[in-house]
């Protein structure tokens, strides 16, 4: 398949960019703090504020404001929460993060150039993300892209498997002749107060007394331009292979037995003609149930492939939800990001990375990478 891979973008808890994400997530940068959305049982009793990965979108306004409360000190009232740590409902919040990490993307691959207008536009979200939300990221996008018109436009509602299922669709119809190129994104806030209660009372977040293996959660936008020419300089990496697949036993009481996971990996490295255990880039968020899912698709993914033995990094797995939490919608394009980045300095220590995220639903998705040279 290997198509080109021209432009990267993102914004993540520990970078305002791509390259400074990844830069931040190889030396193991964590930035996991208190958030306003929420707060969790404390180990001792009592409550102390929810801990997530928030992106400090106020630096694109000059950084955080001084405030004084006088009247407060005075009269010893709590402080109210800083402005710039209030996190906005809704499509809002994804705006503010989608539309940057769009925008460095298409800077980097397009370079001034024309909008092309055989090209598409597809979007990654949560499941559960407001029906009001796709449109309205689309018409944003555009927009801000300077001018950019899509011929073929697609809103993937499949959590953390939808930026992976996302570029599967788009590598798809540019493989067919559809398109020549396409700009794929995701993007997530499991930080929105709405979206982290909705978790929290479904026991999917972490709580020191109650819940030691749930979730972190973050947020994050990011967007990957693919080419089938590139018309505008090298490409930061190819991509060589996708897969997505179905998990039969998602949503009943059948114990998970890896399928999909695997056969959505076996389908990227069957496109891939992948000959050894790649590094691998994955979503596992600190979920018992993720990582049991993963211990159980490994060896059936791989069963007829070797490490290589001149390759450091063949058969280790890296997951950036240790540095900005569960990012969601978004997880699989950061770590695609992660790869092309990794490769591209050199530390990857291999030419190919695998990458996968599995939902909360059904979906599974695959994605192997390779360098562009």
């Amino acid at each position: 398949m290997s198509i080109a891979i021209t432009g990267a973008g993102a914004l993540t808890p520990v970078g305002l960019s791509a390259s400074a994400t990844a830069s931040a997530l190889r030396a193991g940068i964590a930035r996991l703090g208190p958030i306003t959305s929420g707060e969790v049982d404390a180990p001792k009793g009592g409550t102390e504020p929810a801990v997530g990965g928030r992106v400090p979108l106020e630096w694109f306004g000059g950084g955080p404001k001084v405030e004084e409360w006088p009247g407060h000190e005075r009269f010893e009232h709590p402080f109210p929460p800083p402005q710039h740590l209030v996190i906005e409902e809704g499509v809002e919040r994804l705006l503010r993060l989608a539309i940057p990490a769009a925008t460095e993307s298409w800077q980097r691959a397009v370079r001034g150039g024309l909008p092309p207008r055989d090209w598409g536009l597809f979007i990654g979200l949560d499941a559960d993300e407001a029906s009001e939300s796709g449109p309205q990221l689309i018409e944003a996008l555009t927009h801000a892209l300077n001018g950019f018109r899509p011929a073929m436009v697609e809103v993937i509602r499949e959590g953390r498997a939808a930026g992976l299922t996302a570029l599967h669709s788009a590598a798809a119809a540019i493989a067919s002749g559809k398109i020549a190129g396409a700009v794929v994104g995701g993007v997530d806030s499991l930080i929105r107060p709405a979206v982290h209660e909705r978790l929290m009372s479904a026991g999917i977040l972490t709580a020191p007394s109650s819940n030691p293996h749930g979730i972190r959660p973050g947020e994050a936008a990011a967007f990957l331009v693919l080419e089938a020419n590139p018309q505008a300089g090298a490409p930061l990496a190819l991509l060589a292979g996708t897969g997505i697949a179905e998990e039969p036993t998602a949503g009943t009481d059948q114990p998970n037995q890896g399928h999909g996971l695997t056969n959505a990996i076996r389908a990227a490295r069957g496109q891939a003609a992948l000959e050894y255990i790649p590094l691998m880039i994955c979503d596992l968020n600190g979920e018992r149930y993720r990582a049991l899912e993963w211990l159980l698709a490994f060896p059936r993914s791989f069963v007829n492939l070797q490490w290589r033995q001149d390759l450091a990094t063949s058969g280790e797995f890296w997951h950036p939800a240790d540095c900005v939490g569960d990012t969601g919608a978004a997880s699989g394009i950061v770590d695609c990001i992660w790869a092309i980045e990794a490769m591209r300095k050199g530390y990857a220590l291999t030419d190919r990375v695998l990458v996968w995220g599995a939902s909360e639903g059904k979906r599974r998705a695959a994605a192997i990478l390779a360098p562009s040279n």
